[in-house]
């Protein structure tokens, strides 16, 4: 199941990339998080936040008439910025100070 929807990104990004593109974002964005972080030890609303703001900056890549609403600038420059920002502040505290990798390993025989 998604971490988010693509009502709660187009809650804080206006854009023109439709609801399916948006969802394929979102799935993505979700895979990057769990490569990322160790997902399984955060809360559903932490996660939400992570993949909603994730998805909300790749909208805005993508889509170069998307304006951000919803508490950012309404400048796509210092928008892109802070929402980079908080995600890399969000991700760093999340992976104690550090990007956090989860890594599993078998014994060769």
């Amino acid at each position: 199941m998604a971490y988010s929807t693509y009502l709660q990104v187009r809650a804080i990004t206006d854009t023109d990339i439709t609801d399916a593109e948006i969802t394929d974002l979102i799935v993505e964005s979700d895979a990057y998080l769990d490569a990322l972080l160790d997902t399984g030890s955060l809360s559903a609303t932490i996660l939400q936040l992570l993949s909603r703001l994730y998805t909300s900056f790749r909208c805005m890549l993508k889509d170069p008439n998307a304006r951000s609403i919803g508490g950012y600038s309404e400048n796509r420059a210092e928008t892109l910025r802070l929402m980079k920002a908080e995600f890399e502040m969000l991700t760093g505290v999340l992976g104690g100070g550090g990007i956090s990798f989860v890594a599993a390993c078998e014994e060769l025989s």
